[in-house]
């Protein structure tokens, strides 16, 4: 068992899963924020960046965008392709499906902390 996460190693949420389940987190809070009303002042400029309406666009744009990632098979394998000490360097997609690998990669990065999130995914 992992237990950072709690789950079975073969229950460990596959890179397009783990997003997916950040994505649907995030437009749960954000639809919680849109029903209880403006709890943080309309004049902050923070709060009106993240207001409801806008968060749940992003949600639904970047679920559009995993999914069409997963259906291009990512090629998972080119993230841990940097030679060892070269953790910086960029990673150049060769292809459509180191492309949506690496896609999915950087859409994880702001969830980097969460108890999930597998250090292989780092891009």
């Amino acid at each position: 068992m992992d237990f950072e996460s709690g789950l079975e190693p073969d229950m460990q949420p596959d890179l397009d899963q783990f997003l997916l389940a950040r994505i649907a987190e995030d437009k749960r809070i954000a639809t919680d924020a849109a029903a209880g009303g403006d709890e943080w002042g309309e004049g902050s400029e923070h709060v009106r960046r993240h207001d409801p309406a806008r968060v749940l666009a992003e949600c639904t744009a970047k679920r559009r965008l995993v999914l069409a990632c997963r259906d291009a098979r990512p090629d998972r394998a080119f993230l841990g392709a940097r030679p060892e000490g070269l953790a910086d360097f960029p990673l150049t997609p060769a292809d459509q499906h180191q492309l949506a690998a690496l896609t999915l990669a950087l859409l994880a990065l702001p969830y980097a902390d969460h108890p999930e999130y597998r250090p292989e995914w780092r891009p």
